[in-house]
């Protein structure tokens, strides 16, 4: 750990959420009043709770979410299989699935198939096409969890990627996944996040080394008097 850069190639540190913040998220998604009050709204809303949940527990870009199939996933040996086609390094990988996910996939897979898929082969279909967008599901996140929560920030002037938005999640994951190394084995795996999070470049995973406490504390002996 001594050896890392932190911050090499990296213009901007990322947000990472609390865990009480991302408790605060999945129940308010749960919770949400606005959706419609039929068995339709009620597929609808656990449809934004699964892909959220995927986007956190899997640590996925929003659009591999969005992306999934029914034949991705191997519920047997309980590991799911990223597209190339799904993400912008344009490479497949296979990450394990956490058993926590079932908790809320098992709500989703409780309506009919046949009537609410309606023979789409993709795990998250919108009512227009066979999968929902990125767009939407972002659109989604900001105003049925962000802006109720208070944590909506309007992107500045300088840049359009707002500081608190979907892709959060995959950042807090990662985060928490490193902490969890670090505090078990006393050192972070920068290569196995990287390869869950299928970085083609280390450089791009270094950076979740900045909300470890630890390290950060080792840093702060250094500069001590």
């Amino acid at each position: 750990m001594k050896e890392t850069l932190l911050y090499s190639g990296i213009k901007k540190v990322p947000f990472v959420f609390e865990e009480s913040q991302i408790n605060a998220i999945f129940s308010q998604i749960i919770e949400c009043e606005d959706y419609p009050k039929t068995i339709w709204g009620e597929w609808e809303k656990w449809r934004d709770v699964c892909l959220i949940a995927s986007v956190y527990l899997l640590a996925l870009r929003p659009k591999e979410a969005c992306c999934l199939r029914f034949k991705d996933f191997n519920l047997r040996t309980m590991f799911v299989k990223i597209r190339a086609s799904s993400n912008k390094v344009r490479k497949e990988r296979i990450i394990p699935v956490p058993k926590i996910i079932m908790n809320f996939y098992r709500h989703y897979f409780a309506f009919s198939r046949h009537r609410f898929w309606r023979g789409s082969t993709y795990l998250f279909p919108s009512l227009e096409n066979e999968h929902i967008s990125p767009q939407r599901l972002k659109h989604i996140f900001r105003e049925k969890v962000l802006k109720p929560l208070g944590f909506w920030e309007a992107p500045q002037e300088s840049t359009k990627v707002p500081r608190v938005r979907l892709y959060s999640l995959r950042h807090s994951r990662a985060t928490q996944i490193l902490n969890k190394q670090i505090k078990e084995h006393g050192y972070p795996d920068i290569h196995a996040i990287a390869n869950l999070l299928g970085h083609g470049d280390i450089r791009s995973t270094q950076v979740y080394l900045h909300a470890d406490k630890n390290y950060m504390e080792y840093l702060r002996g250094e500069i001590e008097l």
